[in-house]
């Protein structure tokens, strides 16, 4: 591969040799020994003691980490982690690893080891907590009303302890924090509320923001009716590899891995452009749910990069389709079912669209002002009644905007579009 500009395709890199402009990569270096990063964390926690003092007198512990959605260094961190509870007295049977699923699918016992590693499997029991499935308590409400609904596994637990990624995040300004607990391991009614479209439109729900931002204030809100109280959070590079890592109080440590790498997460480019190329990677490209983040992010900015009417080209191989959860299923219907994107938005904005309607919605408002095409997806048939084109190569989904405009195309290639936030200047 040359060193021209490209962009990611799933696990692949395309190359995009007609980008007048490139943004790579933050290229953060891999820690250099990740055990060792992930004892130092929990021997230096953010803002709270250490989880081996913490967690003295629990006889039961709830360690939450992500499913396959984001890539996590979860096996290296539990090896650590289990090692420090069992050291405050906390017994093996009384820790129990939760897989936050959301409404995402379940995941099978060879997925959950693959995701906890084999040093957990063996020690602890490792379960799912989905939205729709999973028997849930009933912790009231927010002072807004949101129903805060948890996974009674990690409800009814002396102290949860939750593992996640910090990167910027469409709605809660950045993922990590109590977003494991708070969304991961909540029931499909707390989900619906916080991902409702009229909740998600308020002024301050902003990819990259947490100061006054409604949604993470919720979050934090739902967190604190539940035994949450200590979290290890890592930051991944492109290459899915572990570049930082802080534990301690979960927003303090979420805040300090956003605050030390906002500068190479969020960039402002000198647009506009006709064409924007946006990489995205593995496991992001699996469907077309978690790749559309991409489109997204790009679009939702409050001062977008790509020119009104543009084209905004996802690269992703999507093996799984739309996706195949039931909150991926319903995004895809809704989107296919709506007369126009202007529709979909009004419709959002009025009633509730079900699980996952509130990705439909998000992406609703993104084709309402620019156009949206797929390059890679292995079977793309399932795209164009979502009103999203399918192009063979960048470089024909580039031809047919030069043919659209009359003219050649100002294009932006963004090698990684989950990691990389674009905005006008």
């Amino acid at each position: 591969m040359s060193d021209g500009p490209w962009v990611s395709c799933g696990r692949a890199r395309l190359p995009v040799p007609r980008a007048d402009a490139f943004e790579p990569p933050a290229r953060l270096p891999a820690a250099t020994d990740l055990d060792l990063a992930v004892e130092r964390a929990l021997a230096a926690p953010v803002a709270a003691p250490r989880l081996r003092k913490l967690a003295r007198g629990a006889a039961t512990v709830a360690v939450t980490i992500p499913d396959a959605s984001r890539p996590c260094p979860s096996p290296a961190i539990l090896e650590r982690l289990l090692d420090e509870l069992r050291e405050a007295g906390v017994p093996d049977d009384g820790m129990t690893v939760v897989v936050g699923c959301g409404l995402h699918r379940t995941t099978s016992a060879a997925e959950r080891e693959a995701l906890a590693g084999a040093h957990a499997t063996r020690r602890v029991m490792i379960e799912d907590a989905q939205g729709l499935e999973t028997p849930c308590v009933d912790l009231g409400l927010t002072s807004r009303g949101a129903p805060v609904r948890i996974a009674r596994r990690v409800a009814e637990a002396d102290l949860a302890v939750t593992v996640g990624v910090v990167e910027p995040h469409l709605y809660a300004g950045f993922s990590g924090g109590v977003k494991g607990v708070a969304i991961g391991c909540a029931g499909h009614e707390t989900i619906a509320w916080t991902h409702h479209p009229a909740f998600v439109s308020e002024p301050g729900v902003v990819v990259g923001g947490l100061a006054g931002n409604p949604f993470h204030a919720t979050l934090l809100e739902i967190a604190a009716r539940t035994p949450l109280a200590w979290a290890v959070n890592a930051v991944m590079n492109e290459r899915g590899e572990a570049a930082a890592v802080a534990a301690g109080d979960p927003t303090a440590a979420q805040t300090a891995l956003a605050r030390t790498h906002a500068g190479a997460w969020l960039r402002t480019v000198e647009g506009p452009f006709d064409v924007i190329v946006a990489g995205v990677h593995a496991p992001k490209s699996h469907n077309f749910y978690q790749a559309s983040r991409a489109a997204t992010y790009i679009g939702l900015a409050a001062r977008p990069a790509l020119a009104d009417g543009g084209l905004l080209v996802l690269c992703a191989d999507l093996p799984g389709g739309a996706g195949d959860g039931p909150g991926e299923r319903n995004f895809a219907e809704v989107l296919a079912a709506a007369a126009s994107p202007a529709a979909l938005v009004a419709r959002g904005l009025r009633e509730p669209l079900g699980p996952g309607g509130q990705r439909a919605f998000v992406v609703a408002r993104v084709l309402e002002r620019f156009r949206l095409a797929v390059v890679g997806a292995e079977a793309p048939g399932f795209l164009e009644p979502l009103g999203v084109a399918a192009c063979d190569s960048v470089d024909a989904a580039v031809a047919a905007a030069e043919a659209r405009l009359g003219r050649r195309a100002r294009v932006l290639a963004v090698a990684d579009a989950m990691a990389t936030v674009v905005s006008g200047s």
